[in-house]
């Protein structure tokens, strides 16, 4: 019975991307959204985000910590660059928030909130590239995979997908952007904290562990980080909340850790950590670079 509604909603919606193999997963995967329109939604998200921190009296970006902010843009780029899609209008954004999580939009906008280096609950250490850079890619990885926009469409019905879904990408996304990540009220800002199945976090988990190491960035950082994430007090609002406490996620990045170690050591072995370069294309030739904007 679902294949049959697989293939019927595929049918249904063969004016949108529809059914399609994913290119980071390379498995095949129902979503609505073309590509090409992930940037505008994020977008939407990121702007009513940015309106509640603003509103609320909050710094941002240079305002907020202008040493951190440099570091992420610079952490960004890098690990854009070796990303699946490194032509994303990637963005990076700092807000004064106290709260540990940091997110990335569909289309590569990336918001950190400061409480993630906070010194008695937060996640990373202040000024550690390779433990901001396991964060970073994770969430960059939620991007690059879809993973909201494939989840979005698993919950539309058939029988609104036809007119809901096209009109919805006709305008640029959903009409509301916002609802993507769910409203969470904490210390008094709306904020936008995505909420994945274990399925995504765990995907996200691997990709995301596979770029910092091909950025240049020590993949044991991330083992070590998601170990202690599991052993933090959960609220729903940190980046705990994702991280049981049998610390599986952790165990499950170990069995990748060989691999990721060799792609680390080609890495520094090339010179990684410089300013990032073009990627190489299928063809051999190189990409435009992309530059990480900030606004």
């Amino acid at each position: 019975m679902k294949k049959i509604l697989l293939i019927t909603a595929c049918a249904i919606l063969a004016l949108v991307e529809g059914c399609a193999k994913d290119l980071v997963t390379g498995k095949t995967t129902l979503n609505y959204y073309d590509i090409k329109n992930e940037p505008q939604l994020g977008a939407q998200v990121l702007a009513v985000q940015e309106k509640e921190i603003k509103a609320k009296g909050k710094r941002m970006d240079a305002d907020a910590d202008p040493v951190e902010y440099e570091r992420i843009k610079r952490i960004v780029a890098r690990l854009a660059a070796v990303s699946h899609y490194p032509n994303f209008p990637y963005e990076v954004h700092l807000a004064e928030v106290d709260v540990v999580n940091a997110w990335c939009a569909p289309g590569g906008k990336v918001m950190v909130y400061t409480g993630l280096w906070d010194p008695k609950k937060g996640l990373v250490e202040k000024g550690n590239d390779d433990q901001i850079a396991a964060v970073l890619a994770h969430e960059i990885a939620h991007a690059t995979a879809r993973h909201v926009t494939e989840s979005i469409s698993k919950t539309m019905t058939i029988a609104m997908a036809g007119a809901a879904v096209q009109g919805a990408i006709a305008a640029g996304g959903s009409s509301q952007g916002a609802d993507l990540f769910g409203e969470i009220f904490a210390n008094g800002l709306d904020l936008y904290i995505p909420s994945y199945s274990r399925k995504n976090e765990l995907e996200a988990d691997r990709i995301g562990l596979f770029y910092m190491a091909k950025a240049g960035y020590d993949p044991r950082a991330a083992v070590a980080l998601w170990k202690k994430a599991a052993t933090m007090k959960k609220d729903r609002t940190s980046i705990y909340a994702s991280h049981p406490a049998s610390g599986v996620r952790a165990r499950e990045l170990e069995k990748y850790l060989p691999e990721a170690m060799a792609m680390y050591e080609k890495a520094k072995a090339s010179g990684a950590g410089a300013e990032p370069s073009a990627p190489e294309t299928k063809k051999g030739k190189k990409a435009a670079k992309n530059p990480v904007r900030t606004r």
